[in-house]
């Protein structure tokens, strides 16, 4: 199984972060937010590189 095929477990401290972020969202929603906040950890640590 790949990485992004895994099951991504968020706890419900986070979870609650996220709703008071961006109000109640879908599972689409989510993964968008989510994917998002990867993305600019990944283009940081390459500008450091």
């Amino acid at each position: 199984m790949e990485l992004r095929d895994r099951v991504t477990i968020i706890s419900p401290e986070n979870m609650n972060g996220l709703y008071q972020l961006y109000g109640d969202m879908t599972v689409g929603d989510l993964e968008r937010i989510i994917n998002k906040h990867i993305e600019v950890a990944i283009e940081e640590i390459m500008e450091d590189l």
